[in-house]
């Protein structure tokens, strides 16, 4: 039976708008490394942001998955 390992990693919007590239480049890697891409989702928060010093801005979390190797377990 395939078993799959999960990962979750969440960014500020301000942080891509800045660096798209890093962003690109660490998928990228991600990538090579089995991670596949399978939702995101953005919750608006209070915080500061170059613009303001308290305002409304987003962060995005990515999920991705990968297979589990044969005879790999799942981590907890």
């Amino acid at each position: 039976m395939e078993t799959f390992e999960y990962k979750t990693v969440t960014i500020d919007c301000k942080d891509v708008e800045r660096s798209q590239d890093a962003l690109t480049a660490q998928l990228n890697r991600w990538g090579k490394e089995g991670w596949e891409l399978t939702s995101s989702f953005t919750l608006p928060y209070l915080g500061s942001s170059q613009y303001s010093l308290v305002g409304l801005a987003h962060r995005v979390t990515l999920i991705f998955k990968r297979l589990n190797q044969p005879g790999e377990a799942a981590q907890a």
